[in-house]
């Protein structure tokens, strides 16, 4: 398993989170999202991307993401006020990937979250991976943003538009 693989697989758990399920989970608001996140895997660096969204970004996203999930376990997601926890496994590299994440907020406003994945037996070195996410609504997208068009800032790469990228990547083509 590569970081982007671990990278996406806890983005779909966040966009699991943020309104994917129009009958388990709330939708996010729409209009522009900014969503700060931390993995553990880039040493504690922010990546800070904006988001687009529409009343069918989210389920959009999770379509992408249960195609692209590969061998893994429909994902068990509970509900108790404004508080969610979602959790799965994935077969992956001979071994399982464990990942479990618990979400609370206004998701028409802001919402935060603590992803973990725990991967037996470790992969490339690593016996887990964690990261959190901070998302919140700034208002509408601006002009000239679709909905569903991501823009990334990663440090030390700087802006990066999330569907150019994915286009590039072997086998996302057209996606």
């Amino acid at each position: 398993m590569t970081f982007p693989k671990i990278g996406a697989a806890a983005l779909a758990l966040a966009t699991l989170a943020s309104g994917a399920m129009a009958d388990e989970l709330p939708k996010r608001k729409p209009g522009l999202w900014e969503i700060r996140s931390e993995m553990s895997v880039m040493g504690g660096q922010t990546i800070t991307m904006q988001q687009c969204i529409d009343e069918h970004t989210d389920a959009n996203l999770m379509a992408e993401a249960t195609r692209n999930q590969g061998d893994c376990d429909q994902p068990d997601i509970k509900r108790a006020g404004n508080r969610i926890e979602v959790s799965t496994r994935c077969r992956v590299n001979g071994g399982t990937a464990s990942t479990h994440g618990v979400f609370t907020g206004e998701y028409d406003a802001h919402y935060q979250g603590e992803i973990l994945t725990t991967f037996d037996p470790p992969q490339h070195g690593m016996k887990e991976a964690r990261m959190t996410i901070d998302g919140r609504w700034t208002g509408p997208c601006p002009a000239g943003q679709k909905p569903g068009a991501t823009r990334m800032q990663i440090p030390g790469i700087g802006n990066i538009d999330v569907g150019e990228m994915m286009k590039n990547m072997p086998g996302m083509q057209g996606r």
